[in-house]
Parts: structure tokens; C-alpha cells; sequence
């Protein structure tokens, strides 16, 4: 239950900023704006609150990578397809974002592992 609320805090956390941004596009009449930020701030929620996988200490970590992996294909890529950033109109566009959405969490998680990995190095010397 603790890793719960602090997934939802970090989501609520993460996902603030874009939500501000979207009131203030609504306030200037940016009707693309707004929907784009609420876009954004899905995407955000999401990712706060699924960074707590990597908290769980019972799951190994490649049980880990696996959950988030199957978690971000049924939360942020359904926001990326039917969210409006990225138009798809055909087969080939949805093949494309989903080429560019794994790619690009590929890069982050390598990035991310090997920062991890760094800092462990750096508290056990």
C-alpha cells in the first residue's frame, strides 16, 4: 500500500506542471495547446506512478522490465496513438510510433540502467 500512494504522489507530482500548462493554454485560448497538455500530463501520470515497479524488492529485475514494459504498451502508447500528438492515419503510421515509442524506451532504460548502475558503484566504494 506504501508503494501505492507513492505512485500516486509522484504521478500527481509529475503530471502538475502540464496540467498548469494546460489551464494556462485554455486561459489564451489554445484549444491545440490544452489537448496536447493533457497529453502530456497523462503521459506523466503514468510514468510517476509506474517508476514504483523498480521499488518492489520481492520481483527480480527482470520481472521488473517486464511488467513496466507490458504496463507503458497499455497506458502511454494508447495516449501517443489516440492522443492526437502524433496523426495516425494508416497502418504504417502506427507502425512507425510504435517502432519510435520502443526505440526510444530502449534509450531511455539503457540510460537509465547504466546511470543506476554507477550510483550503486559509487555508495559501495
Amino acid at each position: 500500500m506504501q508503494l501505492v500512494k507513492k505512485g500516486v504522489v509522484r504521478s500527481l507530482l509529475w503530471s502538475l506542471p502540464f496540467a498548469i500548462l494546460a489551464l494556462y493554454q485554455g486561459w489564451s485560448r489554445s484549444m491545440d495547446g490544452v489537448h496536447a497538455m493533457l497529453v502530456y500530463a497523462g503521459v506523466a501520470f503514468f510514468l510517476g506512478f509506474t517508476s514504483v515497479i523498480y521499488e518492489v524488492r520481492q520481483w527480480s529485475f527482470k520481472k521488473q522490465i517486464f511488467i513496466h514494459w507490458c504496463v507503458m504498451h497499455v497506458t502511454i502508447l494508447p495516449l501517443l496513438w489516440f492522443g492526437g500528438s502524433t496523426p495516425v492515419t494508416s497502418l504504417q503510421d502506427a507502425v512507425r510510433l510504435y517502432l519510435n515509442f520502443t526505440v526510444s524506451g530502449l534509450i531511455l532504460f539503457t540510460i537509465s540502467y547504466f546511470i543506476i548502475r554507477m550510483r550503486r558503484q559509487v555508495k559501495t566504494s
